[in-house]
């Protein structure tokens, strides 16, 4: 029992904020190219990059993902094994309706994620993987006025976002990114270490899911390095619907 207390305490330890940056340094970081479809600020406001600000970001997010790694390696150790890939985990507790939605066309651009639709609000969101925790965000702030269209005001994850986390899984180096959760529902935060199947929230319609006809549905990315934008190392994203069917049948099984 005690050596149980001391393994969760150890996982939820607080935060150090030169490993994990504020969230909208870290997601300038983790959007890359996509930056001028994902502003973070208040504000609709495009923040574009320059190629040696790019290269730059690149460095910067290697090295903090040493540092993560050497967190989790030192806080897992033998207890919490890396996730093999056939067994990533559903991020749903119930099987939703899955489409493979990935690359289509949308108003800003290509759609870079999964939208994964549920009957109601409130649905469980579970880490897919076993990893870090390296941003969070609740309580966000926005909504849709009938003749305004979106606004934001602050919190969440980001302003496009609302409630979410990303997870990093260490030994593959990919990133896994849940969003548009229900207000108070994050019980994660960064530099939390999470089991594959592990509560992060529950499903919501913050960020731009407030859009009339866009709620009761999880956005689930997944990136991985690679080459985008003439430059090596940026995040690119990845389509995750051929590993999510099998996921998504072990859920309609119980398993």
């Amino acid at each position: 029992m005690l050596a149980a207390l001391a393994l969760a305490l150890q996982l939820q330890a607080p935060a150090d904020t030169v490993l994990f940056p504020p969230r909208e340094s870290l997601l300038r970081l983790y959007t890359n190219c996509d930056e001028a479809r994902w502003p973070w600020g208040t504000d609709e406001t495009f923040v574009p990059k320059t190629t040696d600000e790019l290269r730059a970001g690149v460095a910067r997010r290697r090295a903090l993902e040493a540092r993560w790694r050497e967190v989790f390696l030192a806080r897992a150790g033998d207890s919490l094994p890396a996730t093999p890939e056939g067994q990533r985990a559903y991020p749903l507790g119930v099987r939703g309706r899955l489409i493979d939605n990935f690359h289509q066309a949308r108003a800003g651009g290509e759609h870079e994620a999964l939208d994964i639709f549920v009957p109601a609000e409130g649905v469980a969101v579970l880490s897919p993987v076993t990893g870090l925790v390296i941003a969070a965000g609740d309580h966000w702030q926005g909504g849709w006025r009938r003749r305004g269209g979106f606004y934001y005001e602050g919190g969440g994850l980001s302003r496009r976002a609302g409630n979410g986390a990303i997870v990093f899984e260490p030994s593959t180096g990919t990133y896994y990114y849940l969003a548009h959760l229900k207000d108070s529902s994050v019980v994660v935060a960064a530099g939390d270490l999470v089991r594959a199947g592990q509560p992060v929230g529950r499903v919501g319609h913050s960020g731009n899911a407030s859009q009339p006809g866009h709620g009761r549905h999880l956005h689930f990315a997944v990136k991985h390095e690679g080459t985008g934008c003439s430059v090596d190392g940026v995040l690119i994203a990845l389509d995750p619907y051929a590993w999510m069917l099998p996921a998504r049948s072990r859920v309609a099984a119980g398993r």
